[in-house]
């Protein structure tokens, strides 16, 4: 009876640890080093067309703060947005940086509208990339 009681407990606390494990931006997703090495390749690459501060300079160009979280890329996943930006940024010539540059400016703009740091670097390609789902900030 105990050994039986024993491994249900273990199955459950097993059960509970997988379900609190599972990655989120609301338990820091990325570092904040990695936000910071973000920033510095967004404001050479991005912040012509973007904005230093995310707003845009460039009529074609989207702001990158609240709006787009609530109209261009809530709901998907982060590898989702990774692969609009990489497949699309910077404007004539993508695909130009490697694909932890374009993690990176990701993590900084996600740092940037509120997402908080953790201290887990996000990798190009990580299982993380597919499941993280992005939400509107509150």
């Amino acid at each position: 009876m105990r050994i039986s009681i024993s491994v249900a407990c273990l199955s459950v606390m097993l059960a509970t640890s997988n379900a609190s494990a599972q990655p989120s931006l609301s338990k820091g997703a990325f570092t904040a080093e990695q936000a910071n090495n973000g920033e510095t390749i967004y404001q050479a690459q991005c912040s012509s067309c973007h904005g230093t501060d995310l707003r845009s300079t460039d009529p074609e160009a989207p702001d990158l703060t609240e709006g787009i979280f609530k109209f261009g890329w809530k709901g998907k996943t982060l590898d989702e947005v990774f692969a609009q930006i990489r497949n699309t940024m910077p404007l004539g010539n993508p695909r130009s940086l490697n694909d932890q540059a374009y993690v990176d400016i990701l993590t900084f703009i996600l740092k940037f509208n509120g997402a908080p740091t953790g201290n887990q670097k996000l990798e190009a390609g990580s299982p993380a990339m597919k499941q993280i789902v992005i939400e509107a900030p509150n």
